[in-house]
C-alpha cells in the first residue's frame, strides 16, 4: 500500500479512506466534545468544593485534637491557653473559628474540646442545580478527647 495520496487518486488517504469521512469525523469529536465537557466541568468543580469541605473537617479534628492536648499536657486547666493553640491551628489556614466548647474532666478524667469552624462553599449553586440543599456557611465540627493522666 502507498503511502499517501497517488497521481492516480488525489482523494484517498493511504489507509483507503476520504478525505470527506475524515472531514465528517473531525465534526462528530468536536459535537462529542461539547456534549461531554459540560458534565466533565461539573464534576471537576463538584469533587474540588466537596474535597475543600473534607480538608477544613480534617482542620477542625486537627485543632480541637491540640486544644485538648495543651489542655491535658499542662499543669493548668487554662481555656485562654486552649482557645490560643486552637486558634493557631485555624487560623495556619485562615478559618474562621465558630464555636469552642472546653468539657471535663468526667468520672473517667477524660477531658474533651469541641471546635467548630465555619466554611464557605465555592459553588454552591452547582450543588442547588444537582439537588443538593447545603447551608452557606456551614459549620463543621471537630471533638477530641484525651485522659488528663495524675
Amino acid at each position: 500500500m502507498d503511502s499517501g495520496m497517488s497521481a492516480d487518486n488525489p482523494t484517498r488517504m493511504a489507509d483507503g479512506r476520504r478525505y470527506s469521512e475524515i472531514r465528517r469525523e473531525r465534526g462528530t469529536a468536536l459535537i462529542e466534545f461539547a456534549l461531554v465537557f459540560p458534565m466533565l466541568l461539573v464534576l471537576t468543580l463538584t469533587v474540588v468544593d466537596v474535597s475543600r469541605a473534607f480538608f477544613v473537617k480534617n482542620l477542625a479534628y486537627q485543632a480541637a485534637r491540640e486544644g485538648v492536648r495543651s489542655l491535658v499536657v499542662g499543669t493548668s486547666a487554662d481555656s485562654a491557653l486552649v482557645r490560643q493553640r486552637v486558634m493557631q491551628v485555624t487560623g495556619a489556614a485562615k478559618v474562621t473559628l465558630k464555636s469552642l466548647t472546653i468539657t471535663g474532666p468526667d468520672a473517667n478524667k477524660l477531658q474533651s474540646v469541641s471546635v467548630g469552624v465555619e466554611f464557605h462553599w465555592l459553588f454552591r449553586g452547582l450543588f442547588s442545580w444537582l439537588g443538593a440543599v447545603f447551608n452557606d456557611p456551614a459549620t463543621l465540627t471537630g471533638v477530641a478527647w484525651m485522659r488528663k493522666e495524675g
